[in-house]
């Protein structure tokens, strides 16, 4: 079951009742990083290891940014914290959509806590304001508690 944006607005630090929309929350973009290095992944994560990435964006000091067509990684500018009889999914908003981009996101598993990171894939060049809303986040409940997130993205 979703929940609706009444409860879901305890579980997402928001500016205003503008990100608040029928079946969740609008999510900001905060900041934007070019990807440049390798990463690693292996089964056990021992060996894994993130490419480096360089911030060309903040929208704390820039007004805006004009990108062109490639893959950014997007920090969001709203902490979100996924109570522990939940998750959470996140999906790209419709104008993104219609502007030639999307994000690509992951489940935000119960317990999680932090200001989450999504791949932005620029398919036609767009121009993104300080604390454009460009994605949407659905809090679902579980059927139970089965678990929560202790990964290395803890409140980052």
């Amino acid at each position: 079951m979703i929940l609706g944006p009444k409860l879901s607005k305890k579980f997402v630090e928001i500016m205003d009742d503008t990100q608040v929309q029928q079946c969740g929350i609008d999510l900001r973009v905060g900041s934007i990083y070019r990807i440049e290095g390798e990463g690693v992944l292996d089964y056990s994560n021992e060996k894994r290891k993130l490419p480096s990435y360089r911030k060309i964006f903040s929208s704390e000091n820039d007004i805006k940014i004009s990108l062109d067509r490639g893959i950014y990684l997007i920090k969001v500018a709203d902490k979100i914290k996924i109570p522990e009889d939940m998750a959470a999914l996140v999906y790209p908003r419709s104008s993104l959509l219609r502007m030639g981009c999307t994000l690509y996101t992951a489940v935000h598993d119960p317990g999680y806590e932090g200001y989450p990171e999504y791949l932005l894939n620029v398919m036609n060049p767009i121009t993104i304001y300080r604390y454009a809303r460009v994605a949407q986040i659905l809090f679902i409940r579980s059927s139970g508690v089965v678990g929560t997130y202790s990964g290395i993205y803890q409140k980052r």
